[in-house]
């Protein structure tokens, strides 16, 4: 099947299924999705820079895919088609604060919830990019969404709202981050909206 080019072969006893749609030679596979294929059923969530990422924190996937397990693993690193996946263990107290969430129209994995992701960034920086990219991305996409809600709820804009638009940054976060990846990019505040607007005030 690997030579027919159904299937590709990652890792030692590790295959992913190619897409009917997918040109063999050049497809590859989303790495977070490689992550729970490796994992084959265990417990684990896509963490720190890797949830970072999902989450719209910031626009860098970054050159590793980062892995909490509830188990120790070795080896703690494996290469796989030129990505690097890093499992770091968290102990049973720690191993928490994760949800299905969508990282292509398709398919979910395991990510570690917005909340659970900042804790995580902020008790172990060095594995986001330092503490300053941490503080600077979670600055910066709670900003566009507090700007955007301010916007549809139809709240006061002064020019510490407009300072702060003009400040965002060109990447594009989603609105909800735990909602699939999908809907119309809103260029003004940076945000994909990927939940209906309509429902979203009248809920609030």
């Amino acid at each position: 099947m690997v030579s027919m080019g159904m299937l590709m072969k990652l890792y030692r006893d590790l295959y992913y299924i190619i897409p009917l749609s997918a040109d063999p030679e050049t497809y590859s596979p989303d790495s977070r999705l490689v992550a729970k294929c490796i994992m084959k059923g265990k417990g684990y969530y896509i963490a720190y820079s890797s949830a970072m990422y999902i989450h719209g924190l910031t626009d860098q996937p970054g050159a590793r895919t980062m892995v909490v397990t509830e188990r120790q693993r070795q080896p703690s690193k494996i290469n796989i088609k030129e990505t690097e996946f890093c499992f770091i263990y968290h102990s049973y107290g720690r191993f928490s604060g994760y949800q299905e969430t969508w990282i292509t129209t398709q398919e979910q994995a395991m990510v570690s919830d917005l909340e659970k992701t900042i804790v995580d960034a902020v008790s172990k920086p060095q594995l986001c990019g330092g503490i300053a990219r941490v503080g600077k991305a979670i600055y910066h996409a709670a900003k566009k969404r507090y700007l955007f809600l301010s916007d549809i709820l139809e709240l006061e804009w002064t020019s510490e709202h407009e300072r702060m638009l003009d400040d965002s940054g060109a990447s594009i976060s989603l609105l909800n981050p735990i909602g699939p990846d999908q809907g119309i990019k809103n260029s003004r505040f940076g945000l994909k909206i990927n939940i209906e607007v309509k429902s979203l005030k009248d809920f609030l």
